[in-house]
């Protein structure tokens, strides 16, 4: 079983980015892509709880998300990311791996 200490670091510096986007999306003049990034966010910040959750020992679920209960059903912000990638996987400039080198 994986140390779930070994990830508090990572977690301290993802969640209050998530935060930072989230208030930037309060910014953006288009109400449609404010709320969008709004609910994208929120959604991922229940992922990524659950994920902490996880690594820390809770028990895992059938494969439906941990969702809070004022959390409407919605299509989760995936399926429209997901969409993106097959038609441009190189536009959007994501990345995924450690920023800093390995020892």
């Amino acid at each position: 079983m994986a140390n779930p200490d070994a990830f508090d670091r990572d977690f301290g510096y993802l969640m209050p980015f998530l935060d930072k986007v989230a208030a930037a999306a309060t910014e953006l003049e288009d109400p449609a892509a404010r709320d969008e990034l709004s609910r994208i966010l929120s959604e991922e910040k229940v992922r990524w709880n659950r994920v902490r959750e996880l690594l820390r020992g809770a028990a895992g679920g059938k494969g439906t998300p941990s969702r809070p209960a004022s959390a409407p059903a919605q299509t989760l912000a995936r399926s429209s990311a997901d969409g993106i990638n097959r038609v441009a996987p190189l536009m959007t400039g994501l990345t995924v791996g450690s920023l800093k080198n390995s020892r």
